[in-house]
């Protein structure tokens, strides 16, 4: 994605056009959930952050609060990083070209033991151990709830952590990366994951020109991982095949109340008697290249006004796997009313449900058994079990509108 076009929602992005109303957002924040699909303990976690100065930043989770031990890993390292005058490390070697910075929170060797700095502080509520378990089976979170006061005596075993960061007003990052960091062969050093983390990237914010005297309008936009693969060296780009699709849940909350990044919690959202918003969407990249470039996206584009009197927007993003079919030939997700149509024909006028979509075609996640049909060889109608697969995370993000 291009920096110039978009800001990450962590970002406090700058002014609208001069000729419609002057709307700025600020205080504007990310946070999020992400679980461990390792396979393994992972021993901390890595954001990489492209085209962005260390000065950019202006918090690193916990650091807006005074008690470090809120995750077993406390406070991050930050590092900044210029492969545009020498070539990356093979961990890093898509950020080739770039400048940037690596946000890591993570354990250290002790005696040939990881060891989380805030693992067994005892000013904790209780122990939460020196690595992030393995979670095969995540249960759905709101964005902010794994760590101490969001799951309690559930967070030690949960197999997820809570991160987030945000910069400095006017700051436009460029391609950001999630990596789980677990130890090496020889169990020397801790290494990103073989993949990238599942959850994808954070939503983006544009502002958007409207007429004098009419309220703001935000546009919030979420989109599927860049990479094929969860690869980071497999841009999307320059593959001929669809990328993987992903459900998310948006909840949006207004206010009249400012946002607070210590506030961002569900029982605070509740208090605040917002109005409240929930809509599904599919997210699905097309392929970068061959003959299905430049297909249309598959992503959640939310074009808001903003009261008069509300000046926060806080929205959750939770994310799951698509579980539906896909067509065998080009990987795209099996959404449209024509297959509907197909399949009702060869099934015998049996009851069956579009793989993602109702019956008004917007994009609906099903859990109980449909028929689909994939145009690709050696197949035909067949029933799948549902199209809403696997919880891999959420993100939540708040800015304020004056």
């Amino acid at each position: 994605m291009s920096a110039k076009s978009v800001c990450v929602l962590a970002a406090a992005c700058a002014a609208f056009s001069t000729q419609g109303v002057r709307a700025q957002v600020i205080g504007s924040y990310d946070n999020f959930d992400v679980f461990n699909d390792t396979g393994v303990v992972a021993e901390g976690f890595e954001i990489d952050v492209e085209d962005v100065k260390v000065t950019d930043l202006t918090r690193e989770f916990p650091s807006n609060f005074a008690q470090p031990w809120l995750i077993r890993y406390g406070l991050p390292k930050v590092k900044a990083y210029d492969w545009t005058v020498k070539t990356p490390d093979a961990e890093h070697s898509f950020d080739a070209g770039h400048k940037g910075v690596l946000i890591t929170w993570a354990a250290t060797l002790r005696n040939g033991k990881w060891v989380a700095s805030q693992g067994h502080n005892p000013a904790a509520p209780g122990v939460a151990g020196d690595g992030t378990p393995y979670n095969p089976n995540p249960t759905p979170t709101a964005g902010e709830s794994c760590w101490w006061w969001g799951l309690g005596a559930a967070y030690p075993s949960a197999g997820c952590d809570h991160y987030g960061i945000s910069f400095a007003a006017g700051v436009l990052p460029g391609k950001i990366i999630y990596h789980w960091k677990i130890p090496d062969a020889g169990n020397t050093r801790l290494v990103n994951g073989p993949l990238e983390a599942t959850i994808p990237p954070s939503p983006v914010l544009t502002p958007v020109n409207v007429p004098v005297g009419k309220p703001p309008v935000v546009q919030a936009i979420a989109r599927a991982p860049n990479d094929a693969g969860r690869n980071p060296e497999r841009p999307q780009a320059k593959e001929a095949q669809f990328g993987d699709a992903y459900w998310v849940k948006t909840t949006t909350y207004y206010s009249p109340k400012q946002a607070v990044l210590d506030d961002l919690q569900q029982v605070v959202l509740k208090k605040a008697k917002a109005v409240r918003a929930v809509s599904w969407t599919l997210m699905q990249r097309p392929p970068g290249v061959g003959p299905d470039a430049g297909k249309v996206e598959r992503a959640e584009v939310e074009k808001e006004g903003i009261g008069l009197k509300n000046v926060q927007v806080t929205k959750q993003y939770q994310y799951y796997k698509f579980g539906g079919a896909y067509d065998s030939e080009n990987h795209e997700a099996l959404c449209e009313a024509f297959y509907a149509s197909q399949a009702a024909a060869l099934a015998g006028g049996k009851a069956l449900q579009v793989s993602c979509q109702n019956a008004d075609g917007a994009d609906t996640p099903y859990t109980k058994p449909y028929w689909v049909i994939d145009p690709g060889p050696g197949t035909a109608v067949k029933a799948a079990s549902g199209n809403l697969g696997a919880y891999v995370g959420a993100h939540v993000n708040a800015y304020n509108v004056k």
